[in-house]
């Protein structure tokens, strides 16, 4: 990771972290967080974890056609991608989970990484989708015009950005010799003749990766799964919501869940520390949840959302022999 990458991350989430606990009553915090109920985490981390299992389906269909691999094989891989993203900067868990499908399964990085990047549209997309139907119920009782604004601007900007990526995506996956033509005319003018020949091979299997999206039926079925998989972690958000004794309608905590998820994207400290937290107090505050109510809420989801994938992240890097040193010293194919 470039150090200064990893730096300006870190100082975003400072900003951020100060921006959370700035005016909190720390000890109307701590007795926010005793009166929760731990009985109602379980089933939340349980829809979690189910919706981790979906995202290993979902991969299996978007790698369809390169290896017949099932749900339950990918799990691990998940698992370990999750583990990257909650404890290195820059989301490093992708190419740690392309990585190890590479060493385990044969499956070139490039396919993976095309893979990979169709996830990340189809989240986007399910995430503009919460966001624009919790947004009518909470525009309805805000009074703060400013937060209005800053919810608007992620709608439109997210919105534009992913509608793009998807259609930029999509017509690759249809035009494939096009877009190649395209890719060529940028990169080849830029890198040195002698890594042509390895840019053609890694070009080659990255298209291979956009393949399953020529298919309308495997092109609905990822979005279906990938809805699937954010309502059940939006289930998380609220068995949480429960623990506490809160109420926020079910269709604000959607929109809670797209927001936190796209301002996620930010640069910050690994885990998201900082750029979940402050925007969630501040979205919970508009939907009439008290202060410290709201970051004891936001603490605990955090290390719910945090905590039990990163164990289990940290089981499967250990169970299939991985490590950091090696995954860093190794050259992409």
């Amino acid at each position: 990771m470039k150090r200064w990458i990893f730096w300006l991350g870190i100082i975003i989430s400072a900003v951020f972290l100060y921006v959370a606990i700035k005016g909190l009553d720390l000890n109307t915090l701590w007795i926010s967080i005793k009166t929760i109920d731990l009985f109602w985490l379980l089933p939340g981390i349980l829809l979690y974890f189910i919706g981790v299992l979906l995202r290993s389906l979902r991969w299996s269909v978007l790698l369809k056609g390169k290896l017949a691999l099932k749900a339950l094989q990918l799990f691990p891989s998940i698992c370990i991608g999750y583990l990257g993203n909650n404890i290195f900067p820059a989301r490093a868990g992708e190419l740690i989970r392309a990585y190890h499908l590479r060493e385990k399964f044969a499956i070139p990085f490039a396919t993976s990484l095309a893979s990979i990047i169709v996830e990340r549209i189809f989240d986007g997309l399910v995430m503009i989708i919460f966001i624009l139907l919790g947004l009518p119920g909470f525009q309805s009782q805000l009074h703060n015009q400013s937060l209005n604004g800053l919810i608007q601007w992620i709608l439109i900007a997210g919105s534009i950005l992913f509608l793009v990526a998807f259609l930029a995506v999509l017509i690759s996956a249809l035009f494939p010799k096009k877009a190649k033509q395209v890719f060529d005319f940028v990169f080849l003018k830029i890198l040195p003749v002698k890594t042509h020949e390895k840019y053609h091979a890694l070009l080659n299997r990255f298209f291979e990766g956009l393949e399953v999206l020529k298919s309308p039926l495997q092109l609905l079925s990822v979005f279906a799964i990938s809805l699937a998989v954010w309502l059940l972690e939006t289930g998380l958000y609220w068995s949480v919501l429960q623990a506490f004794h809160l109420s926020v309608p079910f269709n604000q905590l959607l929109l809670l869940n797209g927001a936190l998820n796209i301002l996620s994207t930010i640069p910050s400290a690994p885990g998201y520390i900082g750029v979940f937290d402050a925007p969630g107090i501040r979205l919970l505050n508009a939907m009439n949840v008290a202060s410290e109510s709201a970051a004891a809420y936001i603490l605990i989801l955090h290390a719910a959302l945090w905590l039990p994938i990163t164990v289990a992240g940290l089981f499967f890097f250990i169970r299939e022999g991985l490590h950091w040193s090696q995954i860093k010293s190794q050259n992409t194919k």
